[in-house]
């Protein structure tokens, strides 16, 4: 396992933001719905987003919303719903103790994306009841105005878009790791197996293809 070079300190509490905010998120998109999921998920997501617009006059009440937006979120990761976002999460946790929300942060709106019609009616949902697209549009493009939403809060907290600690070499250790983590979840709307889940681990890596494009 790799030191913990990039310093949990330094991304607080943006890491607790982006990690309860894909614990909610994919609560609310597993493949089977469940009512009173999807309203506690709404729940978080409103807590979350009413506490950053509080952020600028009032921090101490902020972080007590962010607080106990964590907090219903990790239950609803108790219970079972999750998704690969999460379990990729923890699986860089486990190998480099740095928080999960880092790699969350990064992989969560790729994942969403990717599971294309088969979650757009969810996360449309979502987008709409939490009030973070407010217009009338359909599905399919709420749903990516909320993915964008989703990539524009890891911005905002100015958290990195790669893992420093992160070695090629790492990888199957970490794929296996997301596997197993993501057993003890809900079915998420899409099944990937390892071959599938590298594609959303590699770009992780501080030297990853697409970030010299």
């Amino acid at each position: 396992m790799a030191s913990n070079t990039q310093n949990n300190m330094n991304y607080q509490p943006g890491a607790q933001y982006m990690h309860a905010l894909t614990l909610a998120t994919e609560a609310a998109v597993t493949r089977y719905y469940h009512e009173d999921v999807f309203a506690s998920a709404v729940q978080v997501i409103t807590m979350l987003n009413q506490g950053m617009a509080l952020a600028v006059e009032n921090i101490g009440l902020a972080e007590t919303m962010l607080e106990k937006a964590v907090e219903q979120a990790e239950q609803l990761s108790e219970r079972g719903y999750g998704g690969y976002a999460q379990a990729i999460g923890y699986a860089v946790h486990f190998n480099y103790f740095i928080s999960e929300g880092l790699a969350e942060a990064i992989v969560l709106p790729k994942l969403l994306r990717s599971y294309g019609a088969k979650a757009e009616q969810q996360i449309a949902s979502l987008a709409r009841q939490t009030g973070i697209v407010a217009i009338d549009l359909p599905d399919k493009r709420t749903a990516r105005l909320f993915i964008s939403w989703i990539e524009q809060q890891r911005i905002l907290f100015e958290l990195p878009d790669h893992i420093e600690q992160m070695r090629p070499q790492d990888i199957p250790d970490i794929i296996d790791d997301t596997l197993d983590a993501a057993l003890h979840f809900y079915p998420m709307p899409v099944f990937y197996d390892a071959i599938d889940l590298e594609q959303f681990i590699t770009p992780l890596l501080p030297s990853a293809p697409e970030k010299n494009e």
